[in-house]
């Protein structure tokens, strides 16, 4: 088990480092102390997702609702559905726990067929079940037993699979029951796919100025729609997302560089180093420069994405 840093390709598609790829699992921890902003930013993956609460409290979004989450709670999410998530309390320790796997992992066949594809076919999201009802607790079990197991013991890939196996009968049941709330809708799907369009222009061309017109006319949307995806998938506006992408790639030149400061905020877009200065030292409540020389203040950890 390790605690999970996200890293996306431009088109916020979550780049997984499966330790062995031909027994793709990734069993993780996310540690959200350990986010910017104690956010996992709006991301996707080719893959299903299950993830328990550990400690404290989270807003998780699947596609454009919140699911808000306490400990003992378990989340499910569906392949290639845009998510992200909270920390409601930052003065909070907040832990999940979870296992990525894509459905290859259980490769084509009648046992594929019958219990998968279903679900990868239905305009499913996502949902969250709480830690009081009889499917939370199972899925908060096996989810804390299968982060538990050490990959060097005899049998692991025998007990993961077997321990997901379990999570998924929970899962259909949970779907074939009443009275139970999903995330649904094709029509998030498709405005998901926006969502995807505008932030790849943005990662694309943070280092030319970027206006709200450069966005829509990119996604073919108006500009009220532009702003309503963002805040739904983000909770950004778009401007504040395009600062926020700018001063974490600003970030990383500062450690890796030796450009001064001015080089810097000219690379990342801004368009003065005094403009620059001041939104870092807004958000991050230290200079670049006093960043670079290794102030305690400025100590930032790596999210690979906004």
């Amino acid at each position: 088990m390790q605690v999970r840093t996200i890293k996306t390709d431009e088109h916020l598609r979550e780049l997984i480092d499966y330790k062995d790829l031909s027994f793709p699992i990734d069993i993780c921890t996310d540690d959200y102390s350990t986010f910017l902003d104690h956010t996992m930013n709006c991301h996707w993956h080719n893959s299903f997702e299950f993830g328990t609460m550990v400690e404290g409290r989270l807003d998780f979004y699947t596609g454009e609702t919140c699911l808000r989450m306490e400990k003992g709670d378990s989340v499910f999410v569906n392949a290639n559905v845009l998510h992200m998530a909270r920390q409601v309390d930052p003065g909070e320790n907040t832990l999940m726990v979870g296992v990525v796997f894509p459905p290859s992992l259980f490769p084509g066949g009648g046992v594929f067929q019958k219990y998968f594809q279903p679900v990868l076919k239905m305009p499913l999201q996502g949902f969250c079940v709480k830690a009081d009802s009889p499917v939370g607790r199972n899925m908060e079990r096996t989810l804390v037993e299968l982060c538990g197991l050490r990959d060097e013991e005899a049998g692991y890939e025998l007990r993961c699979l077997s321990l997901i196996s379990r999570l998924w009968l929970d899962t259909l049941e949970y779907l074939s029951g009443e009275n139970h709330d999903f995330v649904m809708g094709e029509t998030g799907r498709r405005h998901g796919d926006v969502v995807k369009q505008m932030i790849s222009y943005i990662q694309e061309h943070y280092a030319e100025p970027v206006a709200i017109r450069d966005l829509t006319e990119h996604a073919h949307i108006s500009r009220s729609e532009c702003f309503r995806s963002f805040r739904r998938y983000t909770g950004k506006k778009p401007m504040e997302y395009i600062n926020e992408y700018r001063l974490i790639q600003a970030a990383d030149l500062l450690k890796e560089t030796s450009l001064s400061v001015s080089e810097i905020g000219s690379a990342c877009g801004f368009g003065s180093s005094s403009y620059f200065g001041k939104l870092f030292k807004e958000k991050y409540g230290v200079s670049p420069l006093g960043y670079r020389q290794g102030s305690a203040c400025a100590v930032l950890p790596e999210t690979g994405d906004v």
